[in-house]
């Protein structure tokens, strides 16, 4: 995980008061604390952001005419931004704040492709499936859509030792995923363990009453050797003698989905990096995708890697775009 030295970290501030209390949501408390944990342990840099949602027609409004109305949320935003980045430092970490007015999850994107950050790392609300078609959720969103790889935050047991979770279906993204989790030994103390589910063996079809049950037996095992094959193989090439407490190879049959969650619960796992297909309209809200479909119900920790040539649907803007209005700098403020 040394390969993440510029960090995006996403800060919801849409009920923070910086008058009162000043207490972020629980979310993004988790996901603040995990990004300046990481960016003191890379030596990174970290840029904490935060984006209000607004229409398409507020935002020509405020870049057309920057009203006291439209400059003051930007101050406020920028004050609270401010006593962060000071927490950051504090740790001696290399931080800024980044304000945008847009959608959340959109001005990320732009945001991670402008200053070709390397990773994201937001918590979640935990929406459920209804919501999750419907609606969505900035997570999901980033899932699907953005560039680097995200890290869905969740509260961690133990951060200095981590059972890792790598299921892997022998793909590029899958590759991918397996060389973080390795390069995670570098910062934590680590036991990986990688899962492969044989999705053809899930249910015996009717035409297993008319096979001899050996000949059953065999294809199964063969099978399952195979598969142990190939992730060793996939090992390898990811590094697994630098794991410390060595790599568990883990071959079940059934649905993707319910065997992951299984797996996470029987092993204690803290921490899931896979890959994502980056699914989107109709194909993810009926058919979904294993790795969105795993946010809502795992309690652990969520690492998404998008796949080789991956395209971000957003499109790439300048600092000066008109879609991000010039916001003063926000008066020194000091910490509560």
């Amino acid at each position: 995980m040394k390969r993440f030295r510029n960090i995006l970290v996403g800060v919801d501030l849409t009920n923070v008061d910086p008058q009162a209390s000043f207490a972020l949501s629980r979310p993004s408390r988790r996901a603040l604390a995990r990004a300046i944990w990481l960016a003191a342990h890379t030596q990174g840099k970290l840029t904490i952001f935060s984006a209000f949602a607004v229409s398409p027609f507020i935002q020509d409004l405020l870049q057309e005419q920057l009203s006291q109305a439209a400059d003051e949320p930007a101050r406020e935003a920028n004050a609270i931004l401010d006593r962060l980045v000071a927490q950051a430092k504090k740790e001696g970490v290399d931080a800024r704040p980044k304000f945008a007015f847009g959608t959340p999850w959109e001005e990320i994107c732009r945001q991670v492709q402008n200053d070709n950050h390397d990773l994201v790392i937001v918590g979640t609300r935990d929406l459920g499936y209804v919501g999750r078609i419907f609606f969505g959720s900035t997570a999901v969103k980033l899932l699907r859509h953005c560039p680097c790889p995200v890290w869905v935050a969740r509260p961690d047991a133990n951060w200095e030792h981590q059972e890792i979770l790598v299921p892997s279906d022998f793909s590029d993204v899958s590759l991918e995923a397996l060389r973080i989790a390795v390069e995670g030994r570098e910062l934590v103390d680590t036991r990986l363990h990688v899962l492969h589910v044989l999705q053809a063996l899930s249910g015996p079809p009717a035409w297993y009453s008319r096979v001899p049950s050996q000949m059953v037996e065999d294809y199964i095992a063969e099978q399952r050797a195979q598969a142990k094959k190939k992730l060793h193989e996939q090992l390898a090439q990811a590094g697994d003698r630098a794991v410390q407490h060595g790599v568990q190879v883990h071959v079940v049959e059934g649905s993707p989905d319910e065997a992951i969650l299984k797996a996470i619960d029987d092993l204690k796992i803290d921490l899931v990096v896979m890959g994502t297909a980056a699914r989107s309209g109709l194909a993810s809200m009926v058919l979904g995708n294993t790795t969105e479909g795993l946010i809502s119900h795992v309690k652990c920790s969520l690492i998404a890697v998008k796949p080789p040539g991956f395209q971000c649907p957003v499109p790439r803007v300048s600092e000066a775009s008109v879609r991000q209005p010039i916001i003063s700098p926000a008066p020194n403020r000091p910490l509560q």
